[in-house]
């Protein structure tokens, strides 16, 4: 080959990172050469020892001190090697400059360039991909830093290879100490890692990450600890459309762009820190922002992390360098899982690892989480932008639900306002929740089409609204079970007797939550109410009249969950702890719009005490704070009580409606009767219902186990439900509550 040959040949840039890859470990060669001659002018016949490496000798002694000495200042051979070298250098250096004109990607000049390295840094991790490359590599090092069993380069190999004079391979020390860019992004980390070796006799390993980027392998392996944790969006990964919190996606890219423009001086670092519910939207709004000026996203899922095998702090590393690796803007989601309401010492230093990580991260952060934290002291000296993804208002809920109808193809005839005004749902949940209805409609029998079929009688649901309401409930993940009990509503309006006024009051209040979007939001009344949109109620009577049943046929007519409080778990003597009880119970109820019915309240509701000493005070303080918290939440509150009086005046100012509940009269009870014993009992001809209504004074509530009584009683005799049955089962009752049984009312039966 010419010389204008072999020229032409050095300027054509590498076609691939093979191609690249073999210069390099040509040049490696040359390397090793020139080291392995430096040593074999002082090498004595100590080193060719059988025993060497067990004692030291006098020869090997005085060996090791002749190595500092320099080398003769002419060495022909040396010269001629040393020339090949600069030679084989520029050469390399050449083609890379011209391949980054043509375009190839080559992963390690990429990797020198997004992570500022100099070039020795550079030629250090290509010594320790050599053994990936070529397994002669293996006893190669064995053989240069004695020790055949090893395999891998040493610090101290890597030094004399790569640097070429004491400045660099001071920085080179630095860089490979613990803490130093080499050792943190590009090599294996063992947890708890001896450290009785020094630093230039330990042995060098690439991080596995590492090494199949250099192999142009980008993609994350499944079985990677960082595959399960994180998630990319590519700038070619599709993108969903914002269909929420549009004003505040033009703020964050009005505000980014103006922060980092072309040209600016002083860059500060920013973090967003965007906190709601899940489903919100928080991602998206991270992905068009970063779309828009052309970045990929990484999210990292904290809550994930914590559960992986690989210590936290490591994963962090990673996590980080992976984020560097695609040039990627980096945002953690699950912050909130960092501030646990009892923190230990493994949380705090959890934190303490996000938050050095964080510090020597420059670009720009985003910070997910489903909770508010305070973090901007932790931070230092990065910009902290608080950012709240609230819910969506009631109208914009019923527009979701109907553009994501419209989005799957569902043409349910579905009165989708009351569905937004029901289930306070994030555009994700409402998405999912539709996806699931769609699936259960169709398993029903449904599918897309507008069958009228009832699934249910009582409630009068056909079969895609029951599906609907099924997928809606399965998006609630909430713990009021901790607190509260729930209860399966069973009872329409046909099954509650009671005067037509109360009645007509019950129907107001579930009015009241079924036309809310409209009076709040289209109707603009939401601009004069600054707090109480809620619905709370009063449910005053004596015990048995059907307080629990009508909060059933409130929820059963709403399709809206029912929770019936336990006080013992919320009332507390230690001050303070009550509130804390309620504000759990109301935050977890707003999850789900879930009505939250306080039986037996009269202990709570009492009249105003005059304070005497501290526990007054606070059992105040208490029921104030119930109050509030009432009016706060958004959904129904129900309050039942058996005397009404007891109740401070204050109280009842505060609450929506007030229903009272009579004792039946006659003529209700024999309704009662009637309606307590189903279609398929067999009543006997000599029951008289308007008998028992007109001779024994009892509610609703003690009809209903009179009823039960007498039908085991019946099952037991083999015979229908009889009228002796019955009185039997009155006598059991009365006699239970403390009510005189009067012989004769009976003595005809």
């Amino acid at each position: 080959m010419s010389a204008e040959q072999g020229k032409l040949w050095d300027e054509r840039g590498y076609a691939s990172c093979w191609e690249h890859y073999a210069d390099e470990l040509q040049l490696l060669d040359l390397r090793l050469q020139w080291l392995y001659l430096r040593r074999k002018k002082r090498m004595t016949e100590w080193q060719a020892d059988p025993f060497n490496g067990m004692f030291v000798s006098e020869e090997e002694f005085m060996g090791l001190i002749n190595a500092a000495a320099p080398l003769p200042e002419y060495d022909q051979e040396a010269e001629l090697l040393l020339d090949r070298l600069h030679e084989a250098e520029e050469s390399v250096d050449r083609r890379l400059a011209q391949s980054g004109l043509t375009g190839v990607f080559l992963p390690l000049p990429y990797i020198e360039r997004i992570f500022g390295m100099q070039a020795w840094e550079r030629q250090c991790i290509m010594i320790a991909l050599a053994v990936e490359l070529d397994r002669k590599y293996e006893r190669i090092f064995g053989f240069l830093i004695d020790d055949l069993t090893a395999k891998h380069p040493n610090i101290s190999l890597l030094l004399q290879l790569a640097c070429h004079d004491l400045e660099e391979m001071s920085a080179a020390r630095l860089s490979l100490s613990p803490s130093g860019k080499l050792a943190k992004y590009m090599l294996y980390k063992e947890a708890g890692e001896l450290t009785t070796r020094s630093l230039l006799s330990k042995l060098v390993f690439l991080d596995r990450r590492m090494v199949r980027f250099l192999l142009d392998e980008t993609v994350l392996h499944s079985e990677e600890e960082l595959f399960r944790v994180t998630q990319r969006h590519a700038l070619d990964t599709p993108l969903p459309q914002l269909r929420t919190g549009l004003e505040l996606q033009d703020q964050l890219q009005t505000f980014v762009r103006e922060m980092y423009a072309p040209g600016k001086k002083e860059r500060k670092r920013i973090a967003f820190y965007i906190w709601g519910p899940s489903g919100a939207g928080k991602k998206l709004q991270v992905q068009h922002c970063c779309r828009s000026f052309g970045k990929p996203v990484l999210f990292a899922d904290l809550s994930a992390m914590l559960l992986q095998d690989k210590p936290f702090d490591l994963l962090l590393d990673e996590v980080l360098r992976e984020a560097i690796l695609h040039q990627a803007i980096l945002g953690l989601t699950h912050v909130e899982v960092l501030f646990p309401e009892e923190p230990d010492l493994l949380s705090r230093q959890r934190l303490e690892a996000v938050y050095h990580c964080l510090n020597s991260y420059n670009g720009l952060l985003f910070l997910l989480a489903d909770k508010h934290q305070r973090l901007s002291s932790e931070l230092k000296d990065r910009l902290v932008i608080d950012l709240e993804i609230p819910i969506p208002a009631d109208e914009q809920r019923h527009k979701l639900w109907e553009s994501f109808a419209l989005e799957h193809g569902l043409n349910y005839k579905v009165d989708w306002a009351v569905l937004g005004s029901k289930f306070r749902f994030t555009p994700g949940q409402i998405n999912r929740a539709l996806m699931f209805a769609q699936g259960f409609a169709a398993w029903n029998g449904s599918g897309n089409s507008e069958k009228t079929a009832h699934l249910d009688n009582r409630s009068g649901m056909d079969v895609v609204e029951a599906a609907l309401y099924k997928a809606c409930f399965m998006q609630v993940q909430h713990r009021l079970a901790k607190k509260a009990v729930r209860i399966q509503p069973k009872y329409a309006w046909e099954d509650i007797i009671l005067p037509t006024e109360q009645k007509e009051q019950l129907r107001q209040a579930c009015n009241q939550m079924k036309y809310r979007s409209i009076v709040y939001s289209r109707w603009g009344f939401e601009r004069k109410l600054a707090y109480g949109k809620g619905l709370s109620m009063l449910f005053a009577g004596p015990p048995g009249t059907g307080k629990t049943m009508s909060a059933q046929v409130v929820a059963n007519e709403l399709q809206l969950e029912l929770y019936k409080i336990d006080l013992s778990q919320v009332i507390s003597k230690y001050i303070g702890e009550t509130e804390k009880n309620l504000h759990e119970i109301f935050e977890e109820a707003r999850i789900s719009n879930a009505i939250l019915f306080f039986d037996e309240t009269d202990a709570l509701f009492g009249k105003r005490s005059e304070v005497k000493d501290s526990h007054d005070k606070y059992a105040n303080i208490e029921t104030a704070y119930l109050l509030q918290k009432m009016e706060e939440y958004e959904g129904i509150t129900v309050l039942a009580t058996n005397l009404l009086n007891n109740i401070d005046e204050a109280f009842i100012r505060r609450i929506s409606y007030i229903i009272k509940f009579p004792f039946p009269d006659e003529e209700q009870r024999e309704k009662i009767w009637r309606s307590m014993f189903p279609k398929e009992a067999p009543i006997g001809d000599d029951v008289d219902f308007k008998y028992v209504a007109s001779k024994f004074q009892v509610a609703g509530g003690y009809i209903k186990n009179i009823a039960v009584s007498s039908a085991f009683m019946a099952a037991d005799a083999g015979t229908v439900i009889g009228m002796r049955h019955i009185l039997q089962a009155v006598k059991y009752e009365m006699q239970k509550t403390g009510k005189i049984w009067n012989k004769d009312d009976v003595d005809m039966y």
